[in-house]
């Protein structure tokens, strides 16, 4: 059950969590020989995009992704395509893609997992409805760093992430992550966790739009199931809700203050 248990953990953090798009992936947690390339492309059919807290389409989505890893080190390209008008009026078109680089340390620190790595975002589609306003003014990059705790990961796994913006935004978001796995049978690998971020001063004010305090963001609560349909190709289920946090968010420019959607994704593991 290791790819199923692998692609799980990818969904959780995927559609669980990033966006619950993050708009990454980070696989090396569990694999087969680090020395062996290893290629899989997914795609993913979401009812709505959400950000960090931040709804940004209301109408289905198309993510598509393409993941490649070898010796510890993933590089993954991720898009949306907004299939219906999103909160900017992009619609039919990419709005977005993001290319992320990310390595797991060859460190053995109590079974815990470092993570590190940048991403790189970019709109290619900008709209001018809200005054290109938040992510969709200029490109920018995140660099980040990853702590998995991996000692209880039968029961649970907690993790915290830390983004820094050394582009647009200037500022800091970190993400707690709990999620409890469970495999049901061979080919079945179910899973549910809670997240919550933290943004400082300069990134809320930055993607929220005015000025707010630092403070909690987004809380998302979420759930996966993925299935082994057969050699290579793995199915899997994702059902979210999230909430913005009002104390430290003043102004929503976006579709929602809470939203819950799911999505299906198919990916190929060559």
């Amino acid at each position: 059950m290791k790819k199923a248990m692998i692609f799980g953990m990818v969904a959780v953090w995927v559609a669980g969590v990033a966006s619950a798009q993050d708009d990454m992936v980070m696989v090396g947690q569990g694999g087969s020989d680090a020395s062996e390339v290893q290629v899989t492309v997914e795609a993913a059919l979401v009812s709505s995009h959400v950000w960090r807290g931040q709804v940004l389409n209301n109408d289905f989505v198309i993510q598509p992704q393409l993941t490649v890893e070898q010796y510890g080190v993933s590089l993954n390209l991720w898009g949306n395509y907004d299939l219906g008008k999103n909160w900017i009026g992009v619609s039919s078109d990419f709005s977005e893609f993001n290319l992320s680089l990310a390595y797991t340390l060859p460190l053995d620190i109590n079974d815990i997992a470092i993570d590190i790595g940048v991403i790189g975002y970019h709109y290619p589609a900008n709209g001018t409805g809200a005054g290109g306003l938040g992510i969709n003014k200029q490109s920018t990059t995140e660099l980040f760093a990853k702590a998995t705790i991996l000692s209880i990961k039968d029961y649970i796994i907690p993790s915290v992430t830390m983004f820094g913006d050394v582009d647009e935004a200037n500022g800091v978001y970190i993400l707690f992550d709990v999620v409890a796995p469970y495999q049901v049978s061979d080919y079945l690998w179910v899973e549910g966790g809670i997240s919550a971020g933290w943004g400082n001063t300069s990134y809320n004010d930055y993607y929220w739009v005015g000025i707010h305090d630092e403070g909690w963001n987004d809380y998302n609560f979420y759930g996966t199931a993925s299935y082994e349909i057969m050699e290579n190709v793995t199915a899997a289920l994702n059902l979210t809700y999230t909430l913005v946090e009002g104390g430290s968010i003043s102004t929503n420019p976006y579709e929602a203050n809470e939203k819950f959607y799911g999505g299906v994704n198919i990916a190929y593991d060559f």
